[in-house]
């Protein structure tokens, strides 16, 4: 079909950089530009553990740090059901797993970072909200009346604080 290997997912502009914008596909490549769009690099071969051609679902630039961003691959429609979220500080350079099996249950959909707390991080899979408060070194399931539902997306209203989900 017309949604497979031609389309672009996501896009993140840095909040910090106007030239830095994120380009995610479905036919799993990440592509960068640091001088607003003039050149683009496909920083894919600099991820590893995960299959070729996995979606790129989101892509999430920071808020404190340019080259930072995280990125959230899902493969569910080819029956893996395993959660991909990683996160670079160096552009794309490299590449660090945030999340897997061990860390949150189900496939990851969304990822967001604080705007006031870089260490607190919000992952969405398809069995409910995570949150990290430690850059994401460790996730805990966020229950407090919220069910174990697809979380499919994020959004940090600024002014109250408010965490606002897609479900």
């Amino acid at each position: 079909g017309a949604e497979n290997h031609c389309t672009i997912f996501t896009i993140a502009e840095s909040p910090l950089d106007q030239n830095v914008i994120w380009i995610g596909t479905d036919d799993g490549n990440v592509q960068l530009t640091t001088d607003g769009g003039k050149t683009w690099a496909n920083v894919t071969a600099n991820l590893t553990g995960i299959p070729k051609n996995t979606w790129c679902y989101h892509i999430e630039a920071s808020n404190f740090n340019a080259g930072t961003a995280y990125a959230i691959f899902d493969g569910h429609t080819k029956n893996d059901y395993q959660a991909y979220a990683f996160k670079t500080t160096d552009f794309g350079k490299t590449w660090t797993r945030l999340v897997d099996a061990s860390k949150v249950n189900g496939y990851a959909l969304c990822m967001i970072q604080d705007p006031t707390e870089p260490n607190l991080i919000f992952v969405g899979t398809e069995h409910g909200l995570w949150i990290s408060v430690d850059n994401g070194v460790n996730f805990s399931q966020w229950k407090n009346g919220y069910p174990s539902v697809s979380t499919y997306d994020l959004a940090i209203q600024e002014r109250e604080a408010d965490l606002a989900i897609a479900t």
